[in-house]
């Protein structure tokens, strides 16, 4: 699984089902004390997008206080070592993968995981941390507006990540593993991998 500290937790939808939101607050026995940055960059509407609102609410029910939404678009040299936890909505995948490149973010993620963090995907957010976003490109595609060439991922997961998985593009998702002999991770929108001292786990 590559990382060895900190914590990946890939979503489709972020923290909405109940037993992916339950094991994220077993991290933080004393979540007033963690600051959590929201990365908004991929989502329409940035920080006025529901789902990005709605992240910032269930944050709050469970007791996190130091919430700051980030965007890595108008502010590419956001300083992310104070926070715990990075949360990356969802949203277009090139958009969040272009963005997120010219902030070196990856580097921000990595001293995240170094510190025992906790990385949240979203969706989009999910994807880039893998090797490829390729699958963004090809299953049910996000629209490459930006004209993205370079489509490689932070590869900080092996694991090629596939958010609102459903029975309806099974065909179209083997066909993308043959096409590449690769393995897909699918996930429906109640499931999420957590990636915890190089062992996988699924949440259901």
């Amino acid at each position: 699984m590559i990382m060895n500290t900190g914590k990946l937790l890939l979503t489709s939808t972020g923290l909405t089902s109940e037993n992916i939101a339950k094991r994220f607050q077993s991290f933080f026995p004393d979540p007033g004390s963690e600051a959590i940055a929201i990365v908004t960059t991929a989502a329409e509407g940035k920080e006025q997008n529901a789902y990005s609102q709605l992240a910032k609410k269930q944050l709050k029910e469970m007791g996190f206080t130091k919430i700051d939404f980030v965007d890595l678009e108008t502010d590419p040299t956001t300083d992310f070592s104070s926070y715990g936890v990075i949360y990356v909505c969802g949203g277009n995948t090139f958009k969040l993968l272009k963005f997120a490149r010219e902030a070196n973010f990856q580097s921000s993620i990595d001293n995240l995981l170094k510190r025992n963090g906790v990385y949240v995907g979203v969706s989009a957010g999910s994807i880039i941390v893998g090797p490829s976003t390729n699958i963004a490109n090809e299953v049910e595609p996000d629209p490459n507006d930006i004209g993205l060439k370079d489509l490689s991922g932070f590869n900080i997961t092996n694991l090629i990540i596939l958010p609102h998985y459903s029975l309806e593009i099974e065909e179209e998702t083997k066909t993308f593993e043959n096409k590449y002999g690769v393995i897909v991770e699918r996930l429906n929108n109640s499931q999420a991998v957590l990636i915890e001292n190089g062992e996988k786990a699924v949440i259901e």
